[in-house]
């Protein structure tokens, strides 16, 4: 990190200005803007990467002997935090190396290179940090936010689903999983969008590409039955039942296992995200399923069948982020 003193908004450099734009919301909520008024009176602003919980954040100096921003606070000095779009009032002092601040940055960012010798900065708002998301706060918001990004996800793999009919199966099969994959990311971005207030040591870009490869792999398994069908259709009835067992199982947990091997490095204990999600999209797509089919009519207009198509994709959103928002307003206390 280097110290920048900063004019005009059009001067400072671009990591600043991009903190300050809704882009953040796509980085990880330990990168923030770290601002203070130096014993020459000149403002300062530069990013830094902090860990944080819900009162603490800690900045590592490295390479501290060639820089200058953290000499600032060896005696407790204010300063500011952008954090979530806004300047929070915070009291920032150097923190000895075998201190909570230190192992809490360690824990945090644990295959950062940190000498035993290394100096830290760490910085406590009170009030001005705000606390972590909890309760029914936290449900309220993940059930808003993750419904709408899993309802626009699954309107992509639907309609390419509907584009494709006719075209060759390798053509289909290639369009359908790019679509899960983007279905994937959009709801691994809504889902972080409002974890990062309820466990902001998640890494949030791990969370989405996390997302998104559960999401290609669920729809690979669930392509696997008609797109192998000239394979199995002679097994034994005992065999087909328990290859159909493995798969489903396989297709209903593969996102929530994906999201688990990153929400452990968050959330220890969290091993029942995978039965909890698992069992939100086999409701869900219970829910969708119970809805559309029986609406769903031969020589329907278009129109009509988008509609139906779409309010099946609402109920199954809605569905499954009640399940796994309650089990978070459980979880996290």
């Amino acid at each position: 990190m280097t110290t920048r003193q900063l004019g005009s908004a059009h001067s400072a450099p671009p990591m600043v200005r991009l903190l300050r734009t809704p882009i953040r919301h796509v980085l990880p909520r330990s990168v923030l803007l770290l601002r203070y008024v130096s014993a020459a009176g000149a403002t300062i602003i530069l990013p830094i990467q902090a860990a944080q919980d819900d009162k603490l954040l800690v900045v590592l100096a490295g390479h501290a002997e060639d820089k200058r921003w953290w000499r600032h606070f060896r005696d407790a000095a204010p300063a500011q935090v952008w954090l979530d779009g806004e300047w929070h009032e915070v009291i920032g002092h150097v923190a000895a190396a075998d201190s909570e601040a230190a192992s809490l940055y360690r824990r945090r960012f644990p295959r950062a290179p940190v000498q035993d010798s290394a100096t830290f900065v760490e910085f406590r708002g009170g009030p001005g940090i705000p606390a972590s998301l909890r309760g029914r706060s936290l449900f309220m918001r993940w059930l808003t936010t993750v419904t709408a990004g899993e309802f626009t996800g699954f309107a992509v793999p639907a309609v390419t689903g509907a584009l494709t009919a006719r075209a060759s199966v390798t053509t289909g099969i290639v369009a359908i999983l790019t679509a899960g994959s983007v279905e994937g990311t959009v709801l691994g971005l809504s889902q972080a969008a409002v974890l990062r207030h309820a466990l902001p040591s998640l890494p949030a870009r791990r969370w989405v590409a996390a997302t998104a490869i559960g999401g290609v792999l669920a729809y690979v398994m669930g392509m696997l039955p008609s797109s192998t069908a000239d394979r199995w259709t002679d097994w034994p009835p005992a065999v087909l039942a328990l290859a159909g067992s493995v798969v489903g199982v396989a297709l209903l947990a593969s996102i929530g296992t994906a999201q688990w091997l990153v929400l452990r490095t968050a959330l220890p204990w969290s091993a029942s995200w995978i039965a909890t999600t698992a069992l939100a999209w086999l409701i869900g797509l219970g829910v969708f399923l119970g809805f559309a089919t029986p609406l769903w009519q031969p020589g329907q207009p278009l129109a009509l069948i988008v509609a139906i198509g779409a309010g099946g994709g609402l109920l199954m959103a809605a569905a499954t982020s009640a399940i796994t928002g309650l089990a978070l307003w459980r979880r996290l206390p």
